[in-house]
């Protein structure tokens, strides 16, 4: 079906991901379940097994579904018990929220950010010659 964002029954075309939602941001809990998910492919009993007894079937359920219809992830139907994989990376789903936090919070001036992270002593004097340097790299 052209326009759907689905190929071979549920899997999420690259060029579909904005389509399908990647630019939700992912909440607190689906971020655990990624951090399992980067490591490879899963399947749900699996990834409830690993998540522990808080997170019910449902739940995790819930959770697989959600990130499905984001882009994130894609899941192989044809496979039993189905087998869910991740479609983005953890670097890009990274860079996402940097963005969308500076947006956010700071209306993307990242001086502001730097500057608000200094004043409230949240730079170790290592971080900040890592900061030097890559600024210096900029100013080349």
């Amino acid at each position: 079906m052209e326009g759907t964002g689905k190929e071979n029954g549920n899997r999420i075309l690259e060029a579909d991901k904005e389509e399908a939602g990647m630019n939700d941001r992912i909440t607190e809990s689906e971020w655990a379940l990624m951090e399992i998910l980067w490591q490879g492919e899963i399947t749900q009993p699996q990834l409830a097994q690993r998540l522990g007894r808080k997170w019910s079937k449902n739940t995790v359920h819930t959770f697989l579904t959600r990130l499905c219809a984001k882009g994130v992830l894609e899941v192989d139907r044809e496979r039993s018990p189905h087998v869910y994989r991740a479609l983005v990376s953890r670097e890009e789903c990274e860079k996402q929220e940097r963005q969308s936090f500076l947006k956010r919070v700071y209306q993307g001036n990242v001086g502001n950010m730097v500057a608000a992270f200094v004043r409230d002593g949240q730079l170790t004097a290592s971080e900040a010659r890592k900061l030097r340097s890559l600024l210096d790299k900029v100013d080349g």
